[in-house]
């Protein structure tokens, strides 16, 4: 590659992955670029690491409210906490609650993290770039407009991505999104992962680092990558209100409109519906096996998105006759 192709390549990884942050949701939405909350896209930028030692929970521990998306699994007499992050929302998590729970925990997973094994420019270059000429050329007409009216939402000039491949503007674009909406609050993934880091407990996470991360959206097939970027844009078009109301009916314990959104992915976007939800969900279930014979108790923490349907990841531990409660026991 000329010089100037690696100009081109680092330029353009500055458009598609600011150093502003990183999200996931969910890994979801999740995955690649990190917005400063949801899981499900915790993927490509730099996090809100910032959260010092002042941070950390000063409180006694107490019983969290009911409504706090937070699930005990048990197995073997042995118990794994599992919390559930809402989308991006303008304001920083704190339950102090959970954050008091985490200090009795010898672990902390995660959906991903900020560790990178290659420069971002590489990983773009290796795994972002399109062999293509049209590589959005599966998009039909009504969700190329769908596509510009989301760009626009998520102030995002579509033409910086000329041979960018359609899961990498996804991802840039909800993260853009959630930008563009104020929905930068930093995460319970964020927050927490920074209180373990300065209490020395362990973190892991379902992605070793973020070349994994664009080395699994990198193995998505034509047909998924282009469903991806149609999720992204549903996502965006939902706007700040209604990714709100989908965080606050979360928070209250509603989940049918939840529910309702990772259905209408299911039905719409089956092939990347398996990859992105209910292959990863069934993936956790051997986790949570594993943390069974650590010496204290694991917290994960995972999207909104994993915790709801057939395939949710307590449905999957349930049927690996885990006992789920809501709640901390």
């Amino acid at each position: 590659m000329s010089a100037a192709g690696g100009k081109d390549i680092a330029a353009l990884a500055s458009v598609v992955v600011p150093c502003v942050f990183v999200y996931q949701h969910t890994m979801r939405r999740s995955m690649i670029l990190h917005a400063p909350t949801s899981s499900r896209r915790c993927f490509i930028r730099h996090s809100f690491l910032a959260v010092g030692a002042a941070a950390l929970p000063t409180v006694a521990w107490a019983t969290p409210d009911a409504s706090v998306p937070i699930w005990t699994v048990r197995k073997r007499g042995r118990s794994v906490y599992l919390l559930g992050e809402t989308l991006p929302r303008p304001q920083a998590w704190h339950v102090p609650a959970v954050e008091a729970l985490l200090l009795r925990c010898g672990k902390l997973w995660t959906e991903t993290n900020q560790t990178y094994r290659e420069s971002t420019a590489a990983l773009v270059k290796r795994f972002g770039m399109s062999a293509s000429p049209s590589p959005l050329g599966l998009l039909s007409p009504s969700q190329e407009s769908r596509l510009e009216r989301a760009a626009v939402s998520a102030k995002v000039n579509l033409a910086e991505f000329v041979g960018i491949r359609p899961w990498l503007v996804g991802a840039t674009l909800e993260d853009a999104g959630y930008n563009a909406f104020g929905l930068t609050g930093a995460s319970a993934n964020t927050v927490l992962s920074a209180q373990a880091k300065n209490a020395g407990i362990p973190l892991a996470s379902e992605f070793a680092t973020k070349d994994d991360v664009f080395s699994w959206f990198g193995g998505m097939s034509p047909i998924q990558e282009t469903q991806f970027l149609c999720f992204a844009v549903d996502g965006v078009l939902l706007g700040r209100d209604g990714c709100e109301r989908l965080s606050r009916s979360w928070l209250a314990g509603r989940i049918a409109p939840v529910e309702a959104f990772v259905e209408y992915e299911r039905r719409s976007y089956p092939e990347l519906y398996m990859k992105l939800t209910a292959d990863r969900n069934l993936a956790w279930v051997r986790r949570f096996e594993a943390m069974l014979d650590e010496p204290k108790p694991t917290m994960v923490v995972v999207g909104l998105y994993h915790l709801v349907g057939p395939n949710s990841l307590l449905a999957k531990l349930r049927e690996a006759d885990f006992t789920v409660s809501k709640g901390i026991y």
